[in-house]
């Protein structure tokens, strides 16, 4: 994986993660509103900003198209960066992350914290920065990878305003039907329909 930016009609600065890469395309996560058919700039090592269309989307994943094929060279420059990436994210998860224990609830506590996150209107970038931890380190708390040091839990909970605990139950499933009622009668509220139009739809 590379990080890298890019520039997006809507956005003029937003933080990529580039999971795959081909001459032809790439396969990109960002936190951006994006459709299919829109155009993204992405600063590539050594090739340098380069466009490309979207041709597919899924959640916060983007399968993109480039406008011009990428050289061997720039190709080769973008795996490079990301293997260095991955040494250095490894050695730097190492300092921030604990490991997921085993019966450790992962899963709780990586749903728990996006759900969280998104309630607040913290992006993953945002978070990092607050909490003075790497991108990639958010990023793999909330796919379940692993979790922070027991001592920046605190700091990860006050962040959200939440106690620590919320953080590591298993959301109960009467208060989660309670959260999307409420959260539909509030997206109903603004946008001027019935609570009953509106569909929402929750993915962890």
């Amino acid at each position: 994986m590379l990080e890298v930016r890019g520039t997006h009609a809507s956005v003029a600065d937003v933080p990529v993660m580039v999971h795959n890469i081909s001459e032809t395309g790439l396969l990109i996560e960002c936190e951006a509103s994006l459709s299919i058919d829109d155009r993204i700039d992405i600063d590539l090592p050594h090739a340098g900003i380069v466009s490309a269309t979207l041709v597919w989307v899924s959640g916060q994943m983007f399968g993109c198209q480039f406008d011009t094929k990428l050289s061997p060279a720039a190709l080769s420059a973008a795996q490079l960066q990301s293997a260095i990436d991955v040494e250095t994210a490894s050695a730097t998860n190492a300092a921030e992350n604990d490991p997921i224990p085993v019966g450790g609830h992962a899963s709780n506590f990586a749903a728990n914290l996006k759900r969280l996150r998104m309630a607040k209107g913290l992006s993953q970038a945002s978070m990092a920065e607050h909490l003075g931890v790497s991108g990639p380190s958010i990023s793999g708390w909330e796919k379940g990878r692993a979790r922070p040091k027991e001592d920046r839990l605190a700091d990860l909970a006050n962040l959200l305003g939440v106690p620590v605990s919320q953080l590591l139950v298993d959301p109960q499933p009467d208060m989660i039907h309670d959260l999307i009622d409420s959260s539909r009668e509030q997206i109903a509220r603004a946008t001027g329909v019935a609570p009953e139009r509106v569909r929402i739809i929750v993915e962890f």
